[in-house]
């Protein structure tokens, strides 16, 4: 198993990054699930994180 993070300073830019980081995993590496988060820097400033969790196909690891 491998976690990628993203973050971005709005959905848009986020959605873009995650498509990036999906589209450069290893042919084997199976989208097994994300977790989007908000962490408010300011009160004007959120900044926008997905994690995504990819299965590397071995079967015999342990979470």
């Amino acid at each position: 198993m491998k976690i990628k993070m993203v973050h971005a300073d709005n959905f848009d830019e986020l959605f873009s990054r995650v498509r990036e980081v999906d589209k450069a995993q290893d042919i084997d590496d199976e989208l097994i699930g994300t977790s989007i988060d908000f962490i408010k820097v300011s009160d004007s400033k959120m900044i926008y994180c997905e994690a995504l969790v990819y299965g590397t196909g071995d079967d015999d690891e342990e979470l």
